[in-house]
């Protein structure tokens, strides 16, 4: 993993040669792509000898009447079901990513090649799981609902940005992506869950949140970040994120979801080893790898939110 860019800095050639030791090369860190839906849904541990993990789905008993009886002196009472049902996740085979560093290489180096790739690999296996728990929140928000729990919910609002009837402003944008926020706020409520609701969307929209003339403004809000911050907290009572996680589905503005959307069976979370093989002249085997399933689970409780 020597250095195998241009022999002198300001060259740009294309050249193998070691980049002189007399030369003092600073390693700029890549930047990592911020982890968000992986951490917010629901999850359970794998034990081992297990392939996958059961969520048990309540049902909805509460929106009518059904089932309820008036009682007559005398006589037995009428006995009803309950309705619940399950998902089961099972675990997909294991990803992995694995490097070799050559023991001469990185002595001569002069940066941390070791640490750098180590970095590199866990950056890159964290950012595919959050790319995973991504898909399945809009997963859920296609679905069909269990035990009378309903529907998955796509709010559609042709006024977003990249739509037919968009506005050529950020503030108008941003208006239209609170309102918007709003609306699966409330069908995630009219769904009867009443946990934090989160919104994730990319770092354009994102920005556009914040200019909207209502996100952060103080005669609608009380401390809710602003143009100075580059940040809005909340919008409807839903926490709002940025990533660049969020699927390229055509359309795709944002997602509303709630912990209960979707489940993670996790057997390894990122796991890295570093290892030695002598027949490489003790080079460093560097491993990472992770092992779980993801899938939908309450699917009442997801929002696409969509321009189209």
């Amino acid at each position: 993993m020597a250095y195998t860019g241009a022999g002198t800095i300001n060259t740009g050639t294309t050249s193998t040669s070691d980049l002189s030791r007399d030369v003092q090369l600073d390693v700029l860190a890549s930047f990592q792509r911020s982890l968000v839906f992986a951490q917010l849904l629901y999850k359970k541990q794998v034990p081992d000898g297990a392939s996958g993990a059961q969520f048990i789905i309540e049902g909805k008993e509460d929106d009518a009447d059904t089932g309820l009886a008036t009682y007559t002196a005398g006589n037995q009472v009428d006995i009803t079901n309950g309705t619940q049902d399950e998902r089961l996740i099972a675990l997909d085979r294991p990803f992995y990513q694995a490097r070799r560093i050559d023991r001469w290489d990185a002595a001569i180096a002069n940066y941390d090649s070791i640490g750098m790739n180590v970095r590199q690999m866990g950056a890159k296996l964290g950012a595919s799981i959050d790319r995973k728990a991504a898909a399945a929140v809009e997963a859920a928000s296609l679905a069909t609902g269990l035990a009378n729990n309903g529907n998955g919910v796509v709010v559609t609002n042709t006024a977003l940005p990249g739509g037919l009837a968009a506005g050529t402003t950020a503030v108008a944008h941003g208006n239209e992506i609170a309102e918007s926020i709003f609306a699966s706020v409330a069908a995630i409520r009219d769904n009867d869950d009443e946990g934090d609701v989160y919104i994730v969307m990319n770092p354009t929209n994102y920005s556009y949140l914040v200019q909207s003339d209502r996100a952060v403004n103080a005669d609608f809000t009380n401390g809710n970040g602003g143009f100075d911050t580059g940040m809005v907290k909340t919008v409807g009572g839903a926490y709002v994120f940025q990533s660049n996680n969020v699927p390229a589905t055509a359309g795709l503005i944002a997602l509303a979801f709630t912990e209960q959307a979707a489940g993670i069976a996790e057997l390894w979370g990122v796991q890295s080893k570093i290892g030695e093989q002598q027949e490489f002249l003790d080079a460093k085997l560097l491993t990472a790898y992770y092992s779980n399933g993801m899938g939908v689970l309450r699917a009442n409780s997801a929002v696409s939110i969509k321009n189209v």
